[in-house]
């Protein structure tokens, strides 16, 4: 009987005593909230959060601008996640990686100092675990996501081997192209040549290839691509030979999985004639862009695009200056344009500009090309496609600032800034 009477009480205040908890709950969720993004359209949407607090991020911010942002000089610049971009560069006299939104404001900045000596960072890619890789002068560089340097790596080899590009390769390893610094003067297995090398993370260095005239200075290789059959395909210059030494021919190199010569295209006059950058598509074909000598004093953007096998399946060349040269490229998500950068000017002695061009992917016509710039030398060397189908231009600049300064130019989709 008084088992009977417990449980009934219990029954009856069960609840009672259930909406108190629940209400107390509520309360402590109300004094307590967990801030954070509330938008599930929001690629940084938080499902734990409770409370918004106005840090949602949305892409396609439709705008044009320019703007100097942090460093002394921009080099390479890529899409990352959130709606934003990583560049790297230099900052005074060390690398530096910047992480920007579509508006230009910065997220942070790092400058690697623990590295001993002036360096810089000529390109940066993302890599599988969200971090970055960075290669500069003689140095790679691994950081996490927040650009925290993870470990560093310096080729310490007898002749200085420069650092152009560094990919991560579909093996989870890196590909570092570049240049060996010295003059041959008689023939040389080092001394002047362009070189890929294939490396393990933290710096084990498997194999590396050197190629160009035995005894020619300044050969280098300036971007490279992973091909769809584990292959590579490099952008860079070639000196044929001593007789005229500093005139180079635009040289696309296709190589297998362990950096041995399929085929190569050496291309150009008896000028100044260099592929500065290539970007794969999607059917492994790849545009080639850098620069054609039409005489001594009158140079073009040279693009072309070559398909999978080796074959140019159409090259144009574009300027109208006394120098337009292309350092830079990229591909529209829909592989419809691809875009250009680089450095242009009117006359010999005048000063250079940021030069955007578009161009048909299917064609090569010129479907636009602008300029930007004030009345000093500004040169652009990175360019990336916006989330508003805009471009993120980026470089060094003499206009904007009272020393060398990094200048991001924000296009619209025809190269314009403003109306």
């Amino acid at each position: 009987m008084i088992n009977r009477k417990i449980s009934l009480i219990i029954y009856c205040l069960l609840p009672v005593f259930i909406y108190h908890c629940s209400d107390e709950l509520s309360n402590n969720s109300s004094e307590n909230p967990i801030y954070g993004c509330t938008d599930s359209s929001s690629p940084n949407y938080d499902s734990t959060a409770t409370q918004d607090d106005g840090s949602c991020i949305y892409c396609n911010i439709d705008t044009t601008y320019t703007k100097v942002i942090s460093g002394t000089a921009g080099y390479d610049i890529i899409q990352s996640i959130d709606c934003s971009f990583i560049i790297c560069g230099i900052d005074g006299s060390k690398t530096m990686l910047l992480k920007i939104n579509e508006a230009g404001d910065e997220f942070w900045s790092r400058s690697y100092s623990e590295i001993s000596g002036e360096h810089w960072g000529n390109a940066v890619n993302s890599t599988s675990d969200g971090g970055y890789i960075i290669g500069g002068k003689q140095n790679i560089i691994k950081t996490d996501s927040t650009g925290l340097m993870e470990w560093y790596f310096k080729l310490s080899y007898s002749i200085n081997h420069y650092v152009e590009d560094v990919i991560e390769t579909s093996e989870g390893d890196y590909v570092v192209v570049g240049g060996v610094g010295g003059d041959p003067l008689t023939p040389h297995n080092q001394k002047g040549k362009a070189f890929i090398l294939r490396m393990s993370e933290g710096g084990d260095v498997q194999w590396v290839q050197r190629y160009g005239t035995s005894n020619t200075p300044a050969n280098s290789f300036w971007g490279v691509v992973q091909a769809d059959d584990g292959g590579f395909v490099l952008a860079g210059n070639k000196l044929p030979s001593r007789t005229f030494e500093w005139y180079d021919k635009f040289w696309v190199v296709k190589t297998d999985f362990g950096g041995n010569i399929e085929w190569s295209h050496e291309l150009g006059g008896n000028y100044w004639d260099e592929a500065q950058d290539i970007v794969k598509l999607s059917d492994d074909s790849y545009v080639v862009a850098g620069k054609k000598s039409l005489s001594k004093t009158n140079i073009n953007l040279w693009i072309m695009r070559i398909s999978a096998s080796g074959s140019i399946l159409w090259q144009s060349n574009h300027g109208g200056g006394n120098n337009d040269t292309g350092t830079a490229l990229t591909i529209t998500d829909n592989e419809a344009v691809a875009v250009a950068t680089g450095y242009s000017r009117g006359s010999s002695g005048s000063s250079f500009s940021y030069r955007v061009w578009g161009i048909d992917a299917d064609s090569g016509q010129l479907l636009w090309n602008k300029i930007h710039g004030g009345n000093q030398e500004d040169e652009a060397y990175g360019v990336a496609e916006g989330y508003d189908n805009g471009f993120m231009v980026i470089g060094r600049s003499y206009s904007f600032g009272s020393e060398r300064v990094n200048w991001l130019v924000k296009t619209d989709s025809l190269g314009r800034v403003g109306n």
